[in-house]
């Protein structure tokens, strides 16, 4: 634990996901008040399909003496082989070395094990649950927080780390666009063109499943022949099955406002989506119908894969991290990590603000600026990487399959493996807390030198083709 100074900080945080606990986590650690406000009432109960952590978060594990915990959740990815319908090979990506590279295996996991590990070192009392943020303000001396339950909450600084959905957000575009400081662009709606049906079956004899039994994770992907789907088989720890199908809206569809209503993602749903594709084949053997049947109903949802940056990231003394500021779609090694990265940046800064007197309005915003220089670029880079790696492992279009097909085997390894440099080596560490060593081949750089990762780059003939406008 980092040694103990005295803080003349009270943070907020709205939203207990993923994002909201690392950072809660690292402030309990920093020695700053916090308490998380959480919309959910009653006991957190942890939702979802699959998840993966790259190299770029470990340290941050290590440092806090969880990473072998994390080991015990999750496999090592070694492999993600790509497949038509019928089943022909249409190549494969070897990730088997990449612990001698980066000191870390990229980690798949079930995303309820991993809420759970971060849940279970946040003291109890430190999360007030059935608090539903519906309006802020702020001023030179702190921030108040009004609740839908009618009660309030007073602090230095408010995060918003409340999900795609920020109500948080909410609130403080409404300011910034009454006082007209907000750009057009963070006006407009979240765009997606992709919905998805995810679960993670009960656990499974390997002898129908013999993947599963093995220690990592080679993953499945199976590109759909004459139809808009693209569906994900994900062995995970204790011989259970992680599962995807992702479902491509028309081209007419795509980046076009939609009013989303519960209606149309209830259990009625979620069965019709789910018998569409009970019959797509499973490189198991069989049909998904046999994965679907071993899944409780209550582990399958259906979720929309958003996407959307937002240049507006804090005024005055809120700021936004995670989904609420730049959401992606969670393919591997995008979604929750970014968020957790954003922690890390966070509460390295607001630790140096605590050690100060009672900070001043002036000096928050100039912390709340060094923040997004350091997570703005990155969390650009992660949506634009995201919306191309949504191309290579599911698109359908030809261009994206003589993509997919040149970026699997005729790209040299070696340059596949310098994109994969870029994108990791940026690996921040706490800095309050003592650094672990870098263990891979491949150094991170100080984290006050690594420029923003171009993890939409896949190689300059591949962005090229990326950027055409049949692709916006």
């Amino acid at each position: 634990m980092a040694q103990q100074q005295p803080s003349h900080l009270k943070v907020l945080i709205a939203g207990a996901g993923l994002g909201g606990l690392t950072l809660a986590l690292l402030l309990e650690q920093a020695g700053i008040e916090y308490t998380i406000l959480e919309k959910h009432e009653g006991d957190l109960i942890p939702l979802g399909s699959s998840i993966s952590l790259n190299q770029s978060i470990q340290p941050l594990f290590e440092q806090l003496g969880m990473l072998k915990e994390l080991e015990s959740i999750s496999k090592p990815i070694s492999s993600m082989t790509f497949l038509k319908e019928n089943m022909n090979k249409i190549g494969s990506m070897d990730l088997s070395s990449d612990a001698v590279r980066y000191g870390y295996h990229n980690r798949i996991m079930d995303r309820p094990s991993l809420y759970k590990l971060l849940l279970s070192r946040i003291p109890e009392e430190r999360i007030i649950t059935g608090k539903r943020v519906c309006d802020i303000e702020q001023n030179d001396q702190g921030v108040l927080v009004r609740c839908s339950d009618t009660s309030s909450y007073e602090a230095d600084i408010l995060v918003g780390a409340d999900g795609a959905y920020s109500c948080v957000r909410r609130c403080l575009y409404r300011d910034l666009r009454n006082q007209n400081l907000l750009p057009k662009s963070d006006m407009a709606p979240l765009a997606f063109d992709h919905h998805c049906l995810v679960g993670i079956t009960d656990p499974i004899d390997p002898i129908y499943f013999p993947d599963l039994s093995r220690s990592t994770c080679d993953m499945m992907v199976v590109i759909g022949k004459d139809k808009p789907y693209s569906w994900w088989l994900i062995p995970l720890k204790k011989n259970r099955l992680a599962w995807r199908v992702t479902y491509n809206l028309p081209t007419t569809q795509i980046r076009q406002e939609h009013h989303i209503r519960s209606s149309d993602w209830g259990p009625l749903q979620v069965e019709e989506m789910a018998n569409a594709c009970r019959d797509f084949v499973c490189p198991y053997g069989g049909t998904l119908a046999e994965v679907i049947d071993k899944t409780p109903k209550d582990r399958i949802s259906k979720v929309l894969l958003e996407e959307k940056f937002f240049e507006t990231w804090y005024h005055n003394r809120t700021v936004l991290m995670g989904d609420a500021c730049h959401k992606v779609v969670p393919h591997a090694g995008y979604g929750a990590a970014q968020a957790m990265l954003d922690a890390i940046s966070l509460a390295n800064i607001l630790y140096d603000l605590s050690t100060t007197t009672t900070p001043s309005s002036a000096s928050i915003t100039s912390a709340f600026e060094a923040y997004y220089r350091d997570r703005a670029e990155h969390g650009k880079a992660a949506v634009q990487g995201s919306r191309h790696m949504g191309r290579l492992s599911g698109g359908h279009k030809w261009t994206e399959s003589v993509i997919r097909s040149m970026f699997l085997n005729i790209i040299p390894a070696k340059v596949q493996q310098t994109i994969l440099d870029k994108v990791l080596l940026h690996r921040p560490q706490a800095t309050f807390l003592p650094f672990v060593r870098d263990r891979g081949e491949y150094k991170a750089k100080p984290q006050s030198q690594v420029e923003p990762a171009r993890m939409r780059t896949l190689s300059g003939l591949c962005l090229r083709l990326f950027q055409q406008d049949s692709f916006t």
